[in-house]
C-alpha cells in the first residue's frame, strides 16, 4: 500500500492539489489561482484556457512541495464546481468560456422548467428550480448563443472536464448529474421527458455516453498530461463529483444525523438520510451519489466567502492595511480581532447575503444583498462581523427547514470559514449546535485523495477509506446566551427577505 495519491480540488478561486499517503497525511500542497469574469450583474464565467495552466501548475507545485518520488504517486482523484457548464466542439476544444456555478442569467429558463410539471422535479420538491442548474444554463445558451449550442459535440461540467484533460476520455459523473441534471439512475438515468418538455429534446447526442461513479476508474493518466506534470502515464484517475460533495467524504460525514457544512465562496449543507424524501426548499434526496444505499439531502447559499472577499477587496482602507503590515499579519487577522470585541448582532445590523440571489430555501435568483440598520456608530469591524452573521442567519433558516424532516445531531465543517475562530463561534452560537472541525481543513482535496485511494485499490470502498484517512480535530461549543440573543436577528433576517422580495424582483427586471 506504500505510495501517495493526488487529490485535485478545482474550486472557484483556485485549483488546489494535495499529495496524501494512505493515512490521509498531506505531504505537500499546491495552489494555482483562477480569475472570474463578470460581464453583467448576476453572470459569472471562467476561461478553460486558464484552467489548463492552473491544473498543471497546481499538480507540479504540490509535487515539488511534497518531495515525493514521482513514481510513488499511485492515483489521482478530482472534484470541480457543480453547475459550471462547458461546451466543446468535435475536437474537444471549448467553444466559449465556461458558465460558472454562480451564474444566474437563466432565471427565466429556471421558471419554465419548474412549471413543466415533470416527475423529475421531485428533486426540488416540485418547487422552484435554481437558475444555477445545468439544464437552465444549457437552455439559455441554446436560445441566446445558437451557434455555440449547434456546434457543441459535448456538453458537460467542470469535474468532467478535469477527468477529460487528465485522461482524454469524455465521461460524465453520476454525482454531478444527479444533483444538478435531474439524473436518477434508479429511474432510467437522464430525465429525457423533462428535457423534451422544455425544448432540449436534441441534447442527448451532446451529453457524455459513459457515466462514472465516485471512486470508479475513469481511465489512466494520458501521455500528454504525464509529460506536462512528470507523473507516470497510466496511473488511475478516479471518477469524482461536485467539490462540496467530495468535501463530505473529506470530513467523513457519511452517516445519517451528520451534516457537512462545506464553506468557501459559497456554502453547502449536505446530510445523509436513511429514507427518500422530497421537500420544497431543499434539494434531493439524491440516491447513491456519495455511497451506495444512502440518500443525500442538500441546501446551500450562493454567496458567503465571496461576500467577505468583496468587502475586504473594496472597502478596507489604507489605515487597516498599514496596521497589518506593521504587525506582520493579514487583514483578516486585524478584522477578526476587532469584530470579536463586538456584541452579537453587530449593534443592530442585519445582512441578507443574497449578493447572487438565494439558493435555498427560497430558491430566488432575483433576491439581492441587503445591509440594514446602519448608523454613524458603525464602522468596518461592524460590517465585517455583520456579514459573517448574515451568512450564518441564512444557514440557520436552512437548518430549521431540514430539521422539520430529519434530525441533525452534529455539524462537521471545513473550508475557508473554518480558518476563522470568530466565524466558527458565530456558527455555533447562532445554530446552538457544536461545530466539529477535522484536523485537515483542505477536506475537499482530501476527499478527492480518498477517491484516488479507492481507485488505486488501497481500500475496498469510500466509507472504509474515509474512516482511515480523516482525522478528528477540535469542537467549537455554542454560548447559550449568544444563541438566545441571535434568535431575534434570525427573525429579522427572514423578515427582511419577505419584505423586499417583490421589490427586488421588480428592480432586477429593469436590468434586463
Amino acid at each position: 500500500m506504500a505510495g501517495y495519491v493526488l487529490g485535485i480540488d478545482a474550486g472557484t478561486e483556485s485549483i488546489r492539489t494535495g499529495v496524501y499517503d494512505e493515512t490521509g497525511k498531506c505531504a505537500g500542497f499546491g495552489v494555482s489561482e483562477n480569475k472570474n469574469i463578470h460581464l453583467h450583474p448576476g453572470w459569472g464565467e471562467q476561461s478553460p484556457g486558464q484552467w489548463e495552466t492552473s491544473l498543471v501548475q497546481s499538480i507540479r507545485f504540490s509535487l515539488a512541495a511534497s518531495g515525493v518520488k514521482l513514481e510513488e504517486v499511485k492515483g489521482i482523484g478530482v472534484d470541480g464546481t457543480a453547475c459550471t457548464v462547458l461546451f466543446l466542439d468535435k475536437n474537444g476544444r471549448p467553444l466559449r468560456d465556461a458558465v460558472m456555478w454562480m451564474d444566474i442569467r437563466a432565471a427565466a429558463e429556471a421558471g419554465e422548467i419548474a412549471r413543466c410539471g415533470d416527475g423529475a422535479l421531485e428533486y426540488v420538491g416540485f418547487g422552484n428550480v435554481s437558475a444555477e442548474w445545468f439544464p437552465c444554463k444549457v437552455l439559455w445558451i441554446k436560445r441566446h448563443e445558437e451557434e455555440v449550442y449547434r456546434s457543441a459535440a459535448t456538453i458537460f461540467e467542470h469535474t468532467d472536464w478535469l477527468a477529460y484533460r487528465l485522461t482524454g476520455e469524455i465521461t460524465g459523473n453520476v454525482n454531478t448529474a444527479s444533483i444538478r441534471w435531474f439524473y436518477n439512475f434508479r429511474k432510467g438515468g437522464r430525465p429525457v421527458s423533462l428535457y423534451d418538455a422544455v425544448g432540449l429534446d436534441d441534447i442527448e447526442e451532446k451529453l457524455p455516453r459513459r457515466m462514472v461513479k465516485p471512486g470508479e476508474i475513469v481511465a489512466g493518466l494520458s501521455r500528454e498530461m504525464a509529460d506536462l506534470t512528470g507523473l507516470k502515464a497510466g496511473i488511475p484517475v478516479a471518477g469524482g463529483g461536485a467539490d462540496a460533495y467530495v468535501g463530505v467524504i473529506g470530513v467523513n460525514a457519511l452517516r445519517p444525523g451528520q451534516l457537512a457544512l462545506i464553506t468557501g465562496s459559497s456554502q453547502l449543507h449536505i446530510g445523509l438520510s436513511d429514507r427518500e424524501l422530497h421537500v420544497k426548499g431543499l434539494f434531493g434526496s439524491f440516491p447513491d451519489v456519495l455511497v451506495p444505499g444512502a440518500w443525500v439531502v442538500e441546501a446551500g447559499q450562493i454567496s458567503t466567502g465571496s461576500i467577505m472577499k468583496w468587502f475586504m477587496t473594496n472597502f478596507i482602507n489604507g489605515e487597516i492595511r498599514a496596521r497589518a503590515e506593521r504587525q506582520g499579519c493579514s487583514l483578516y487577522d486585524i478584522m477578526n480581532e476587532e469584530a470579536a470585541a463586538l456584541p452579537p448582532g453587530s449593534e443592530g445590523l442585519v445582512v441578507l447575503e443574497h449578493w447572487q440571489g438565494n439558493r435555498t430555501p427560497w430558491v430566488d435568483p432575483s433576491s439581492r444583498g441587503v445591509i440594514r440598520g446602519l448608523t454613524l456608530r458603525h464602522g468596518p469591524a461592524h460590517l465585517f462581523r455583520a456579514i459573517m452573521e448574515g451568512v450564518v442567519y441564512g444557514t440557520q433558516v436552512i437548518l430549521d427547514t431540514m430539521e422539520r424532516h430529519f434530525k441533525i445531531e452534529e455539524i462537521i465543517t471545513c473550508g475557508g470559514a473554518a480558518k476563522s475562530e470568530l466565524w466558527m463561534q458565530i456558527h455555533a452560537d447562532v445554530t446552538g449546535k457544536p461545530i466539529l472541525i477535522p484536523e485537515d481543513q483542505n477536506a475537499v482535496s482530501l476527499g478527492s485523495g480518498i477517491l484516488a485511494a479507492v481507485s488505486a485499490g488501497w481500500y475496498p470502498d469510500i466509507r472504509s477509506a474515509a474512516a482511515a484517512m480523516v482525522r478528528k480535530g477540535k469542537t467549537v461549543t455554542p454560548n447559550p446566551r449568544h444563541t438566545e440573543a441571535y434568535r431575534e436577528y434570525v427573525r429579522q433576517y427572514e423578515a427582511t427577505y419577505h419584505a423586499l422580495k417583490d421589490e427586488s424582483e421588480k428592480l432586477v427586471s429593469t436590468l434586463g
